[in-house]
């Protein structure tokens, strides 16, 4: 993605927080395991009224040729905070990546959130391993766009390791959950989109080291009660001649 269309979703994105009111987030999860939206994080924690929450997830990625499995799991705890794993393994190469992540959520009140996280990859290509790690900040906002549910996410962080090596890298993503015509459809089924300056992961096939913009479809099936299932749909890194198809599922439970 060049700099004039990474601008110009920036401008997109923030147009639409400008006209938001108080909502709430589905709280589903990244690719990383995360709760997020697709690549991007978002302040909220994946149990927020639980002490304890575990979340298993899949995502199943295509990609220029490419096929790669990534199961993950997710850890919330005290209602504030949460930790987890994920393990992006491609079908055509020997690559691989350990994906790690924290997160703690220091503020919340009503539709509004702001946490601190590190994501980190241990990454392995052609047998040669390397640690990234990404501290971060991110924010989030939920409200209504034109009375449809919707929440806006943006984290800003710094790529402190890349393969083991200091780096002055900048990160950023920005991310944007709708819900779609809600009295018809029951806030069952959301579209979720995100732009970011990075991947998933080190040695991903989806915009690795520059910019992408992914969107599609989230649904949320189950309101209440102490168990959480969400299905993705999306296309990624759309803008790009290399975009791809990803489906992944999440299950989790509170106690």
């Amino acid at each position: 993605m060049n700099k004039k269309t990474l601008v110009l979703c920036m401008v997109v994105f923030t147009s639409f927080s400008l006209l938001m009111s108080a909502q709430s987030s589905v709280k589903g999860s990244a690719i990383n395991g995360g709760t997020g939206i697709i690549v991007s994080p978002t302040a909220r924690i994946g149990w927020e009224y639980s002490d304890l929450g575990i979340d298993f997830g899949y995502s199943f990625m295509y990609n220029d040729g490419h096929v790669n499995h990534v199961p993950a799991v997710n850890i919330s705890f005290l209602r504030k905070a949460e930790v987890g794993f994920a393990v992006d393994l491609d079908d055509n190469s020997n690559y691989w990546d350990l994906l790690f992540h924290g997160k703690f959520q220091f503020f919340r009140d009503g539709g509004s959130s702001v946490a601190m996280g590190i994501d980190g990859d241990l990454a392995n290509k052609n047998n040669d391993s390397g640690v990234y790690l990404t501290p971060y900040l991110v924010a989030s906002y939920s409200g209504n766009f034109f009375e449809w549910p919707a929440v806006t996410s943006m984290m800003f962080g710094w790529h402190m390791l890349e393969y083991g090596e200091m780096t002055s890298n900048f990160a950023f993503s920005m991310g944007f959950e709708l819900a779609l015509a809600p009295k018809v459809l029951k806030n069952y089924v959301f579209w979720i989109s995100d732009f970011s300056n990075y991947s998933y992961s080190s040695t991903s096939f989806i915009a690795n080291s520059r910019g992408a913009f992914n969107t599609g479809i989230r649904i949320d099936p189950i309101k209440k009660g102490k168990f959480k299932f969400v299905l993705d749909l999306v296309g990624t890194d759309l803008l790009d001649s290399s975009r791809g198809f990803m489906a992944s599922a999440s299950f989790g439970m509170g106690f």
